[in-house]
């Protein structure tokens, strides 16, 4: 009756990730590539999921994401792409290199929502609000100002305890004509 969820297997482990970890999963995709999630964690020596794996390169330690809040162009880019795709977030960030499809996910729910609610602009549709509306997305900012959100910035995500110093000895990305054979598709 379908699949067993991946976590729930004896002996995998879940929550933070240590510095070791990320060193064995850096320099094993680096060595080998990645190929199928379901078998990098044996064949790198992770108790961990394929899952899990898959989430922690993606988002966090492949060597061609960038840091950071989105600036101003990539903002203007998330909001004109928004209008024509809706919330398919995978699609936005395939024109966004160095970005993930949940950075842009949040980025959009944390900031870029309320620049447009406050320029009268409905995120949903991208027209202008209605006069009822937009007195009401007044009120509510109004009301909830005195908490304002600091925002989200992914340098303040920690990667692994604060106090191991992280070094990736292959962290080095080849040059273009030392990749051949290497699969360099980033799956999403």
């Amino acid at each position: 009756m379908g699949r067993q969820p991946c976590c729930d297997k004896v002996g995998l482990k879940k929550g933070p990730w240590t510095a070791e970890e990320d060193r064995k999963l850096v320099n094993f995709i680096l060595t080998n590539g990645h190929c199928c999630w379901r078998t990098v964690p044996k064949l790198a020596g992770l108790l961990r999921c394929g899952k899990s794996c898959r989430l922690r390169w993606t988002n966090y330690l492949r060597p061609d994401l960038k840091r950071g809040l989105l600036s101003e162009a990539e903002e203007k880019l998330v909001i004109d792409l928004h209008s024509q795709l809706g919330n398919r977030w995978s699609k936005i960030a395939s024109n966004l290199p160095g970005r993930t499809d949940n950075e842009i996910k949040n980025h959009w729910n944390t900031h870029i929502k309320k620049k447009l609610g406050k320029l009268g602009i409905d995120p949903s549709t991208h027209r202008p609000f209605t006069a009822a509306a937009a007195a009401a997305s007044n009120e509510s900012d109004e009301a909830g100002s005195d908490v304002a959100s600091p925002g989200f910035c992914i340098d303040e995500v920690p990667m692994v305890h604060e106090d191991e110093i992280v070094q990736f000895p292959c962290m080095e990305w080849p040059e273009e004509d030392e990749l051949s054979g290497w699969d360099c598709t980033i799956y999403p």
